[in-house]
């Protein structure tokens, strides 16, 4: 789509999509009130459609086509406030749109069953290489390049029902080794210690597994329907699949080959060794089934899965759970080892519900490539970086529903129910209508009646019916 072409249309579907999902209200309980001057959502409104229509907010303030009521200081002021809680703004969002327009609609899993909800976790990087003076940029790592660079690690966690992604809560995480700090936070008034931009703060200098649990606080006051969270191995530590049991979730994440030790057949082990395990169980088993004389045509399994416990340290109880290997075809020793804290999940639920952990790594790609996350803002405050940031997930969100309104055969909703009633009456009538016609055909010519004679008979008999059936 030509965006600069049709900025009408987008601007009035911004205003729509705003409007549907009541975004004034949610702007207004997460902290966002009208200092002087413009109106908040007069504010957002323009933040949100000036990417759209392929320009920036410096550029527009010169050639003022878009923003002719807004001004670049009333658009900073609004970035930069320390009392606008946007964690809670994604998820009041996702709230409304889950409620209002995905939660009817429900898709089945391989086994036949309701597919559930998932919240999922994951970071991705945040350059800033050219900048020297951005507030609590710090030196990491990219797993991706196998580099280091200047910037952050933007934890997200979304919600997704296997096609649907929805932002809920994010943190640009900086770091909490003070090496690698490139620039110390700004000093922030006694009084602006108690708002969201001092935790926000504090959240980005903690360990990224501690900040992921606060992460899900919001997604659990929002009320989110989900019931497993997918994350990659980063966060598979049992000491974080302890604490994310604790909230009210399962825990479905890639496993990584470490010195953990897990509980399997009453002796601690590591992964590698229940995988080889795993292996001889099922050789030996194929070769009792060829003494039997029962069918083998399937050959080697290269799926198997253990049921083993995780050690809590801290003296719990430990928490049974299920792992899936899944064998690598070309090579019989290389594997991956996916974890599950429900062990009423089958082999194939296990792997085709860690599969819808995809669709956050596609959101990252999109806000990347085609919304310009990383060039959005080139501020050096902290709190108009998260709030731009912010910004960017809420088009993602608004593009999501979108294309989940525009693409998805279930998505038309109460339309396509009424319209499927409407065939099957006009069908049912017509049926009717034949039926009732060839009865009274047949007895004409059956004992030569006259068809007037007939068609009273039919009336009365007609009338003389209940009322739901006359209906």
């Amino acid at each position: 789509m030509d965006f600069t072409n049709n900025t009408d249309t987008i601007t009035s579907q911004v205003q729509d999509f705003s409007r549907r999902f009541k975004i004034g209200s949610i702007l207004r309980l997460c902290g966002a009130h009208k200092q002087k001057g413009i109106e908040v959502l007069k504010v957002f409104y323009y933040l949100s459609t000036l990417l759209f229509c392929g320009t920036s907010m410096n550029r527009d303030q010169k050639t003022r086509k878009y923003g002719n009521m807004v001004k670049k200081d009333t658009c900073h002021r609004f970035l930069q406030s320390m009392k606008m809680d946007w964690n809670r703004f994604l998820s009041l969002l996702a709230k409304e749109i889950i409620d209002k327009d995905l939660l009817p609609i429900r898709r089945n899993d391989c086994k036949g069953e309701q597919k559930p909800f998932f919240l999922v976790a994951d970071d991705s990087s945040y350059y800033r290489n050219r900048s020297k003076k951005v507030e609590l940029s710090a030196r990491n790592w990219d797993h991706a390049l196998r580099r280091y660079y200047k910037g952050f690690r933007m934890l997200t966690l979304v919600w997704t029902d296997g096609v649907s992604v929805l932002p809920v809560s994010f943190c640009n995480m900086s770091t909490c080794d003070q090496k690698k700090l490139l620039r110390q936070s700004k000093k922030l008034a006694a009084k602006e210690k108690e708002d969201f931009g001092f935790k926000i703060r504090r959240l980005a200098r903690q360990k990224m597994n501690d900040t992921l649990l606060d992460l899900l606080d919001v997604a659990t006051a929002a009320k989110l329907q989900a019931r497993y969270l997918l994350c990659d191995k980063w966060f598979a530590n049992p000491a974080t699949i302890f604490a994310v049991k604790a909230k009210g979730y399962d825990v479905i994440c890639m496993l990584k080959n470490s010195s953990t030790y897990y509980l399997y057949k009453g002796e601690r082990r590591k992964l590698g060794q229940i995988f080889r395990m795993c292996v001889k169980d099922e050789r030996i088993q194929r070769k009792l089934n060829r003494k039997a004389g029962k069918d083998d045509s399937k050959g080697r399994k290269f799926l198997f899965s253990a049921t083993i416990s995780l050690i809590n340290k801290d003296g719990g109880p430990n928490q049974e759970s299920k792992i899936v290997f899944v064998r690598n075809r070309n090579k019989k020793s290389e594997y991956l080892a996916i974890l599950s804290t429900d062990g009423s999940l089958s082999e194939d639920q296990i792997v085709e519900y860690y599969c819808c952990r995809w669709g956050i790594e596609t959101m990252f790609q999109t806000c990347k490539s085609f919304l310009c996350l990383q060039k959005s803002t080139q501020s050096l405050d902290y709190s108009e970086i998260h709030a731009s940031t912010a910004i960017v997930m809420f088009q993602y969100a608004m593009l999501s529903w979108l294309n989940r309104q525009n693409s998805d055969e279930l998505s038309f909703g109460e339309l396509f129910y009424q319209l499927l009633e409407d065939v099957q009456d006009a069908a049912l009538f017509h049926a009717i209508e034949l039926v009732l016609a060839l009865f009274v055909e047949t007895l004409a010519s059956e004992y030569s009646m006259p068809p007037e004679k007939l068609n009273e008979a039919m009336n009365k008999f007609l009338m003389q019916l209940p009322e739901k059936l006359k209906t």
